[in-house]
């Protein structure tokens, strides 16, 4: 079931009711995804420097880091609650930009989930401008609707050339049968806050890691599978349409347990 912390929205500093945002279907909205845990924002700098790429991209003018900082925290202060998914937006409305937070729902995997792992189904699209998170209302109705009919956790994306590339709302890694990891590159997806962390966990072990975007074939004769992202973090994948993946491999239960520590003690690196 999905929960959302609040009803209330943070806009240009002003508290509103959520029934009276309505931003525009023709605005280009540049967002984040931040993750509360106990009051605090997980990885706040990382998504704050996405943003700004992501409306430089794109042409919006980025605020300075106080203005975002600020209506976060008023976010927090106002609607009195510590946990939850914020979506902060960037806009440009009548040549002026907007800024509002706000939580969305939040649908985190249960303890079942990260023990036997959740089941996926690949869904054909490719983002037109991968490395900008950009919110597509369209893609994001279809979607929805394809992961209710099918009734699995994520639709892993697969492009025009039949690679698969990422989630919907998450990066995709697989463990082949000699210990390598592989997830694909950069410059192919919407490179997630949480896929940093994981590459970082990797280089720390001195596992290796190959970028690469698997051809379904490919993916077909890999070992494991998991997926990354705030509200999954690291999640092991059981089953890839007809593809059964062992999800007790060490080297992601490994990883799985230092990204846990790591959000939790964020202070011991």
């Amino acid at each position: 079931m999905e929960n959302r912390a609040s009803d209330l929205v943070i806009l240009n500093g002003q508290p509103i009711r959520a029934g009276d945002y309505r931003p525009g279907t023709s605005t280009v909205l540049i967002y984040e995804v931040i993750r509360l845990i106990d009051g605090r924002f997980l990885f706040l700098d990382d998504h704050l420097e996405r943003l700004r790429n992501s409306c430089t991209f794109s042409g919006i003018k980025y605020p300075d880091y106080r203005t975002l900082v600020n209506h976060l925290k008023m976010l927090v202060s106002h609607a009195s609650v510590g946990y939850g998914n914020i979506r902060l937006v960037v806009s440009e409305v009548d040549n002026n930009t907007d800024v509002a937070a706000f939580f969305v729902p939040h649908f985190y995997p249960s303890e079942d989930d990260y023990l036997h792992g959740v089941i996926t189904k690949t869904y054909a699209f490719e983002r037109p401008d991968p490395t900008v998170k950009k919110w597509n209302e369209k893609f994001r109705k279809n979607i929805g609707a394809f992961i209710q009919k099918e009734g699995v956790y994520e639709a892993l994306l697969v492009n025009g050339r039949g690679e698969l590339t990422e989630g919907s709302r998450s990066n995709l890694f697989f463990i082949n049968h000699q210990s390598a990891i592989i997830t694909a590159p950069e410059h192919m997806i919407l490179a997630g806050i949480t896929r940093k962390y994981v590459l970082d966990i990797c280089t720390e072990h001195n596992y290796r890691v190959k970028e690469k975007a698997l051809l379904k074939t490919e993916a077909a004769t890999m070992k494991s599978c998991f997926v990354s992202g705030t509200s999954p973090k690291v999640l092991p994948v059981r089953q890839l349409d007809s593809v059964i993946y062992d999800v007790r491999n060490p080297l992601l239960r490994t990883i799985m347990k230092e990204f846990n520590q790591l959000i939790h003690n964020p202070d011991s690196r």
